[in-house]
This record gives C-alpha cells, structure tokens and sequence, in this order.
C-alpha cells in the first residue's frame, strides 16, 4: 500500500502546486499512520489536523509531550481515550508539527449510550445524520479558515467523511487531494467479511474546480 501512494502522490506533487490533503483513515482497522507518515514526509505540511482531536490544541512540541504522558486508559473523551490518539500525536511530534483538533467537542454526543444502539428509528436516523452534517461543516470551515492563512494543510478524518456527497469534497479551494482506502476498486468505510488487507489500495482523487 506505502509503495503504491508513494509513487502517485510523488508523481502528481511534481505536477501541481497542492495545498492540502485531506486523509481518510480508517480508524485503526488498516495501519493508517504508515500511510500518514509518508504523506507527511512527501508532502511537508505546516500545520496536521486532526478530527479525532476534537477542539484541543497541540500547538508546541511541549504541549504535545504533555499529552503522551497521559495514561493510555484515561478518557480524553466521550468518543476516545488518551491511548486511541497517542500514535497521530507522536507522529505530529516527529516531525515538529502543530496539531489542531477539526471536530465538535466529543462529536456532539451527550454520553456513550449511542454506542449501544443497534437498530435505529426514523427519529435517531435523522439526528445521527444532523450530527454527520454539523460535524462536517465544522471540518470544512476549520481547512477554509487555516488555508486562507496560507497554510499548507495535511486535514485527517474519518473515510466515511470523504464519501461522494460530503461537504468536505466541496470546498473553496482549487486543486486539493483526498486520499482514500478501496476495497476491489470499492470506496472502503469498514470491513468487509472475509477482509483481507493484500486488496486495498489508497487511492487519490485531486478536486479541480477546471474538471469539477
């Protein structure tokens, strides 16, 4: 997979002037930060964004060491604990990168009891879809706001995010890449039964407003 993003992303920075990528990870079912690493190393942001670091900022390498000194069980949030973001905060450390948070404080969720819900109503439906779209706008104004700054942008978020109809693959901005898993040539959001990692592929979509 490395090899295979290495060589396209390699390819297309040589041909255009890009600005920001926005990564779709997988939440830990593939090794997203091997994936995150080389874009970094290829693409030399100024400034990582980061969803699952909701509103807070790790602007300082100090700031950042503080965060690593957390136990790995100790509730950073309602979504997430100190443990679940440690390897996106080390790899922002590594490379001296200023780390910013891109989402709603605990992605507007009141408690952990949507985590139990298996079969949703017409009712939860339509809240859940509210949070994705608040959620995604939230995401959207904060890469608007940091590239009118002239930032050069490395924005990771969740995989469903850069679905086909999100707000964050309608953004302001002229020639931006997504990069994303597939699955059989498939936009992939989760696995598959039978998964089986030898079969995805990132793929890497530039947003031109020239070819819509």
């Amino acid at each position: 997979m490395i090899e295979n993003i290495k060589s396209k992303l390699s390819e297309i920075l040589k041909q255009r002037q890009i600005k920001l990528i926005i990564f779709g990870e997988t939440h830990s079912f593939l090794d997203d930060n091997a994936i995150q690493e080389e874009i970094i190393r290829l693409f030399k942001p100024t400034i990582f964004l980061y969803e699952m670091l909701e509103e807070t900022k790790l602007i300082s390498i100090e700031q950042q060491k503080e965060f690593l000194k957390q136990h790995d069980e100790k509730d950073f949030s309602i979504i997430s604990t100190f443990g679940e973001l440690k390897k996106t905060i080390e790899l922002a450390n590594k490379y001296n990168l200023p780390i910013i948070g891109s989402d709603i404080k605990d992605m507007c969720r009141k408690d952990k009891r949507f985590l139990n819900k298996i079969e949703l109503a017409e009712e939860d439906i339509k809240d859940e879809e509210e949070i994705l779209l608040k959620r995604e706008i939230k995401q959207k104004e904060k890469i608007i706001h940091l590239f009118q700054k002239r930032e050069i942008i490395l924005a990771t978020t969740g995989a469903f995010h850069l679905r086909e109809d999100s707000p964050l693959l309608d953004l302001d901005i002229d020639n931006y890449l997504v990069i994303y898993p597939a699955y059989e040539g498939k936009q992939l959001f989760e696995p598959p039964k039978n998964f089986s990692q030898d079969k995805v592929t990132f793929e890497i979509k530039i947003i031109s407003k020239q070819n819509g």
